[in-house]
């Protein structure tokens, strides 16, 4: 038996329709973090297909009917993309809209970390900050993430890239153990005691 209390513990989705609500009537005391990453509809289904199923307004009246019934307030994960989410009439929006929601909230701003072949960027330090500036300005509690690793490409997000470009195995596992052994080269240790 795990003794973590569920202050300890924060529940992440993206919003599934109808479970913001559920979750809320267990009356829980963990924090609630919303996958946001943008300020508006239309932007977040770019950024996040699976929110063409469940519509800005209505997830921001469960996230503000969680936060009634629980106590405990929101965390909205805001992922900051050069040109794409990261402009200050973003960070203006994003304040009317948690306004909106009433009181109980926090952003989270994560700046997203380059991964090849990705056609989002990193903001830079001075977009970052004017983002936190406009938000802060307009009395929303908000925080950066620090980011780790990111000069050794280790960073959130990058370590899945690059397993799924050099992944361990190249094809299935083999069903039987001599297979492991016709598929090593001499060079390779045998997979099998000889």
């Amino acid at each position: 038996e795990l003794k973590i209390g569920q202050r300890m513990m924060t529940i992440s989705t993206v919003g599934v329709p109808n479970t913001i609500s559920k979750l809320a009537s267990h009356k829980l005391q963990s924090t609630l973090a919303v996958s946001l990453h943008a300020p508006n509809q239309r932007l977040r289904e770019t950024i996040v297909p699976s929110a063409k199923a469940y519509p800005l307004e209505a997830l921001m009246d469960d996230c503000k009917n969680y936060f009634l019934e629980t106590g405990r307030r929101v965390s909205f994960e805001y992922t900051l993309l050069a040109g794409i989410n990261d402009e200050k009439a973003h960070a203006e929006e994003l304040a009317a809209l948690l306004h909106a929601c009433g009181g109980g909230y926090h952003v989270n701003l994560i700046p997203y970390n380059p991964v090849e072949g990705s056609e989002y960027k990193r903001p830079y330090r001075k977009a970052i900050q004017a983002f936190v500036d406009a938000l802060e300005s307009r009395k929303i509690t908000v925080s950066v993430r620090q980011t780790r690793g990111l000069d050794a490409n280790a960073a959130c997000g990058q370590l899945r890239n690059e397993f799924q470009k050099n992944p361990l195995l190249e094809s299935s596992p083999p069903s039987e153990p001599n297979q492991l052994l016709e598929s090593s080269t001499p060079s390779e240790p045998s997979l099998v005691p000889a």
